[in-house]
C-alpha cells in the first residue's frame, strides 16, 4: 500500500513547476558576462551622463579622428578640462601642426569640414581638401582688445592659416580677388561657419584677422553669434 507524506500534495500545488518559455516571446539573449543588451545600454547611458568628458573622448574615437588624449592644462586662469591633440579628421584631412583643443571644439572642428569644407571645395574647386593649416590652437593669452581672457586660453579656438588640396595649388586665407574661385570658396566656408560656430572673424572683419579665419565656441547668452 502507497502511503502520502503528510502535507506532500499542498506543498506541490503551492508551487508548481513554470511553463517552459512561449516561442513567440524569446527570453532576450544575454551576453557572455550575462548582461542584456538592454541592460548594458542603459549602464552605458548612466556612465556617459556622469562622465561627459569620457563621453567624448569615445565620440571622437568613433568618428575616426587621429588624436591624442592628454592631461587636463591649468596656466594661471587659463584652462583647458579635456584636451586632446588632434593631427587628422576623419576624412584623412592632416591638421597642420598638431593642434591642442577642449574634445568638444574638436566635435565642431569636425563638424564644419565635413559639412562646409569638404563639398565647398569640390563646388568651387572640383577638388578635395587634403590639410587644415592651423595658425593658433591653444594659447594663454587675452583677446587682443585686453577686455577678458581670449577662447584660446581654453583650447575653444583655432585660427585657420589656409587649406591644402588634392588637385589644385594651396588656399591662404586673405583678400581674395572679386570674382574668383578662390573668394567663393573663402566667402562661403567663412559664412557657413556661423552655424556651427558662435564667433567666426575672418578678411573684412577688422586688420586682425585678414589673414585667417578666427573660429571660436564661446558661449553668450541667448545663443548670441559674432559672424564677420
Amino acid at each position: 500500500m502507497a502511503v502520502a507524506l503528510p502535507g506532500a500534495g499542498a506543498s506541490q500545488e503551492q508551487n508548481p513547476p513554470l511553463p517552459p518559455p512561449r516561442p513567440d516571446r524569446p527570453a532576450p539573449p544575454e551576453k557572455p558576462d550575462g548582461k542584456s543588451p538592454v541592460r548594458e545600454s542603459a549602464e552605458q547611458n548612466a556612465t556617459d551622463a556622469g562622465d561627459p568628458a569620457a563621453a567624448c573622448i569615445e565620440r571622437l574615437t568613433k568618428l575616426g579622428l587621429r588624436f591624442e588624449k592628454r592631461p587636463p592644462v591649468q596656466e594661471n586662469a587659463c584652462r583647458i578640462g579635456n584636451p586632446v591633440s588632434v593631427s587628422a579628421l576623419p576624412t584623412g584631412i592632416e591638421v597642420s601642426p598638431a593642434s591642442l583643443m577642449e574634445c568638444s571644439f574638436a566635435e565642431g572642428l569636425v563638424r564644419w569640414v565635413n559639412e562646409v569644407v569638404i563639398p565647398r571645395t569640390g563646388e568651387h574647386f572640383q577638388s578635395a581638401p587634403t590639410k587644415l593649416l592651423i595658425g593658433t590652437s591653444y594659447q594663454c593669452r587675452d583677446q587682443r582688445s585686453g577686455a577678458k581672457l581670449s577662447e584660446h586660453a581654453f583650447g575653444n579656438s583655432v585660427d585657420v592659416m589656409g587649406f591644402e588640396f588634392d588637385k589644385r595649388p594651396p588656399l591662404t586665407v586673405r583678400v581674395q580677388p572679386e570674382g574668383s574661385p578662390e573668394a567663393a570658396f573663402q566667402s562661403a566656408v567663412q559664412k557657413e561657419a556661423c552655424a556651427i560656430f558662435s564667433t567666426v572673424l575672418g578678411p573684412g572683419a577688422d586688420d586682425d584677422h585678414d589673414d585667417h579665419l578666427h573660429l571660436d565656441m564661446r558661449v553668450r547668452k541667448a545663443d548670441y553669434r559674432i559672424c564677420q
